[in-house]
Formats: C-alpha cells, structure tokens, sequence
C-alpha cells in the first residue's frame, strides 16, 4: 500500500446530497437554516453563504432514504465563522420552531446537532483558538463530549442585533462524519489520501486531518457495521469534495492511488474514486 510521503493540506468542498424532494430540502435549508439558493433547476440547487460560495448541491432523485441502514452520510459539519454567528443562528432557529436535537462543547469547538429531510444529519459549530484546543499528557489531541455552555453563547449577542438573513460570508463546509462498515481498510484508504489520523474515539470511530485541524473526515460503525453502500438513485450522499492545494498535491495523490491498485476516474474537474465502503468522492485542485 503507497502513500503520500509528506502530509497533506485539504479542506473539504461542496458535499453533493440526493433528495426525493427537491422543492422540500431546500425550503429547509434555505428558511431553517438560512443557506442562500445560487442557482436552481428542475433536477438540482446549488446552495451557498452571502459569499455565493457553494456547499451543498441538492440532486433531484426517485427514492427515499432506505429504511436498512447503509453506509453514508452520518452529518455535514457547517463552520461558522464566529460564536456570534453560532448565537445569531440558534436565535434564528428557535424563533422559526426548527428543532435542535443536541448541542455539545467538544473542546475543540462549539456544536449544535439537528436532522434535516430526508434524514441527513447536520451539525452546525463554531471552532475555538487552535491554542485552546485540549491536549492529552502525551501531546494528543483529545475532542471529547461536554456540556455546551448556552447562556455563555448567547451572551456574545448582548447589545447586539440579533437579526440573521442568511449564512454569513466565510461559511464552510468545516468537515464530514460518514457511516463506515468498518474502521481498518477505511483508515488505510484515507492514510494513503495523505491524511493523518488525529484521534481515535473507543473501537469504533476515528478522525482523520489534512493540515493543522482537528478533523476533516470522522467515520464511524456505530450503526453501520457490515453495512453495505447507499444504492443509487437513493437519497443520502452522493458525494463530497476534497480540496488539495494545488495540482501537485493532486498528481502525488494520483500516484499513491495507483500505486495502491484503487480505481481513479479522472475528468477535468479532478479525480473521481470510492472509499472501502462504496463512498464517492471528488478530490480536486483549489481553483
């Protein structure tokens, strides 16, 4: 199994949704959680910030989530560029009776967790200082569970408009959980993409960074051990993106692909290729 030698910078791009209903997933997106719509059509809607950047494509397709469980999605991550901008949102949220499942300090960041149509699951946070960042006696990184402070949160609005339109500017994709059958070939695949595991969560459950983050990629088997992938046509996740830095971040990453015997599709937008777990992916330049 190659490798990429030196580490890896990525960021994750636009994550591509199937939906059953078009018109339906984007009301929510666009009114819940206040995605501003790019471009439309019958088939799909690009989805962004103010900055008109994409994030999410919504592709038009005939079924409905699969009621056994598949491998997949497990949440979107949207990073927010502030706790204000977190605090602003979770006002908006109340206010339009968009339900808020769970909320969470994971040291690393600040985190609301929701289930948009369709059963996708989305967390929406905010990151701290990189300083902050908790570090275990042997100079790990260590994520965990507590209780998010509200009250805290909310106190950054003080004497502040609470007014939200839409995502603001600099709104990311910050990263992707996916449902993995199971953890050893999936930690070989994203080890060869170049990317560095930065903790491990139990048995079941790992998190991978391309660059100085505390993850881009989590995958577990908490529901989806010996599972098989979505099948197509279905809706759940289609694909998402991988942004390397430039075009010989992408041709080291070709090479360790081939290398490692792992089928490439490649077109003008970058290389096309499918995790251990039947999950797609683009992995292309930044432009």
């Amino acid at each position: 199994m190659s490798i990429v030698e030196e580490p890896i910078n990525i960021k994750i791009g636009v994550v591509h949704l199937n939906v059953s209903q078009l018109d339906r997933a984007a009301f929510f997106y666009e009114e819940g959680l206040g995605f501003k719509s790019i471009s439309k059509n019958d088939q799909e809607i690009i989805l962004g910030a103010e900055d008109d950047i994409p994030l999410l494509v919504l592709h038009k397709v005939n079924n409905p989530p699969p009621r056994k469980r598949t491998t997949g999605l497990y949440h979107i991550a949207v990073l927010l560029p502030s706790r204000e901008d977190l605090a602003r949102l979770i006002f908006h949220m109340v206010n339009n009776q968009v339900n808020i499942e769970g909320t969470a300090d994971h040291g690393v960041s600040e985190a609301i967790y929701l289930t948009g149509p369709e059963d996708s699951g989305i967390e929406i946070y905010c990151d701290r200082n990189m300083e902050d960042w908790p570090i275990d006696d042997e100079g790990q990184l260590e994520m965990g569970t507590q209780s998010l402070d509200i009250d805290n949160l909310m106190m950054t609005l003080q004497g502040k408009s609470k007014l939200f339109q839409r995502l603001p500017a600099g709104t990311k994709i910050g990263h992707i959980h996916l449902q993995v059958a199971e953890l050893e070939n999936t930690a070989t695949f994203y080890s060869t993409l170049g990317l560095q595991l930065t903790q491990e969560y139990g048995e079941s459950a790992m998190f991978f960074a391309g660059g100085e983050y505390h993850h881009h990629i989590g995958v577990n088997t908490w529901q989806s051990a010996g599972a098989g992938p979505l099948p197509e046509d279905t809706a759940g996740l289609r694909y998402f993106e991988i942004i390397v830095e430039n075009k010989p971040a992408l041709d080291e990453i070709k090479t360790a692909l081939e290398q490692s015997q792992i089928p490439i599709e490649e077109n003008e937008s970058g290389l096309f290729i499918t995790d251990p777990n039947g999950i797609r992916m683009l992995i292309r330049p930044q432009t």
